[in-house]
């Protein structure tokens, strides 16, 4: 499955189409620059309009491109480079830049259009009118700080495969920070206007006046693409059962009908040889009769399991990369005689407390438990 080895892969082209087509010359070097850095390329740019491109054999062969290429971004430069391939809308070195992109699969950075970025003067209620802290006292507010963090929102197309197919859309959505999944959190965004481009003026800046708030470190791509396949395995996985549940009763009618074929020709079989006593020869010729038969059921038997046999084959459609801003609560938490220490997170996009990621088994939840290791979990038998 082929991962987002660049965030700015296709922006350029989807840049170009919103531009209605104005300055896509700068949009098309961008975007091949950008292509060929998440191909594992080299690009070299010996002037302004001409891109010098070196590509791994395997994604060159891919869409018949050459290893080594010299590529030209403007009529003049083409006519005065004769070794180099002329890139625009409607030539064939584009069309076969494009399908190279579209293999690799498609990333796109949104942020979100915050009008004002400050901590909530109400933040501990909302905290606690969301989160629970069972077998604890009260919280306490030790600092709150608004960060900018970034969300993936993987859109994978799974086939679900027997003697028919079942083809569906699943989103999976990882928090590139703290690899939490996120895709529970998709809805709260839905209502949250994103813009291609980082927000500027007042909504970009802490509504006291203060410096912009801080990006979080993330981790590698290649770590938020194992973190997404992981969960998009979780999600596919009930969604396989229904199906397997579906296609097993259609299995094992077929199935019936098969072996009761069989049964019946074998018993006839059976009683002709037992009537043959006194002619050896034909009671050889009918035991033949009889293995064939039964290898025979086998070999159907094995085609009617196969026909019905369900796999799963997902593809990656797309990548969005939400930028949003958020509150990060640090919270001090007595449990008896040990003090908890434990970050929330109030979306200041979707303006909700986000429910905790448990550090057990994953899951989102808001009502919590402390355990013995200083962490708070889902459900009370994880907390032992």
């Amino acid at each position: 499955m082929p991962g987002p080895s660049s965030p700015h892969l296709l922006e350029g082209t989807l840049t170009g189409v919103r531009d209605g087509g104005r300055g896509h010359h700068i949009d098309l070097r961008r975007f091949v620059t950008d292509l060929v850095a998440a191909a594992g390329g080299i690009v070299e740019t010996p002037e302004d309009d001409i891109l010098h491109v070196a590509l791994p054999g395997e994604m060159a062969r891919k869409v018949s491109l050459p290893e080594f290429t010299v590529l030209a971004f403007g009529y003049d430069a083409a006519k005065e480079t004769p070794e180099a391939e002329f890139v625009t809308f409607g030539s064939p070195v584009l069309d076969r830049l494009t399908s190279l992109g579209i293999q690799l699969g498609r990333v796109t950075r949104q942020y979100a259009v915050v009008p004002s970025v400050r901590v909530p003067p109400n933040l501990m209620d909302r905290i606690e009118a969301k989160i629970g802290f069972n077998r604890s006292r009260r919280p306490a507010l030790r600092t709150a700080n608004i960060e900018v963090y970034e969300r993936a929102v993987f859109r994978f197309v799974v086939s679900y495969i027997s003697d028919e197919r079942f083809v569906e859309a699943l989103m999976v959505a990882v928090d590139t920070s703290t690899l939490a999944d996120d895709t529970d959190l998709l809805d709260e965004a839905r209502g949250v206007y994103f813009s291609p481009q980082p927000p500027q003026g007042a909504g970009n800046r802490i509504a006291d006046g203060s410096s912009p708030p801080a990006v979080v470190r993330r981790h590698s791509y290649d770590e938020v693409v194992r973190k997404a396949v992981a969960c998009l395995r979780a999600r596919a996985r009930p969604r396989l059962a229904v199906y397997q549940a579906e296609v097993r009763g259609y299995c094992e009618k077929e199935l019936t009908t098969v072996l009761g074929f069989y049964e019946k020709t074998m018993a006839d079989l059976i009683a002709r040889r037992d009537a043959a006593t006194g002619d050896p020869d034909k009671k050889a010729r009918i035991d033949a009769k009889i293995e064939a038969c039964r290898l025979d059921r086998e070999r159907r038997i094995a085609d009617v399991v196969g026909k019905y046999k369900m796999t799963a084959h997902a593809r990656l459609d797309s990548v969005t990369l939400q930028v949003m801003p958020r509150v990060k609560a640090l919270l001090e938490v007595e449990h008896k005689d040990s003090i908890y220490a434990q970050p929330v997170y109030y979306n200041l996009a979707t303006n909700a407390v986000e429910p905790l990621a448990c550090p057990r088994c994953g899951r989102r939840f808001f009502s919590a438990y402390p355990a013995r290791d200083g962490l708070f979990v889902c459900r009370p038998e994880e907390a032992e």
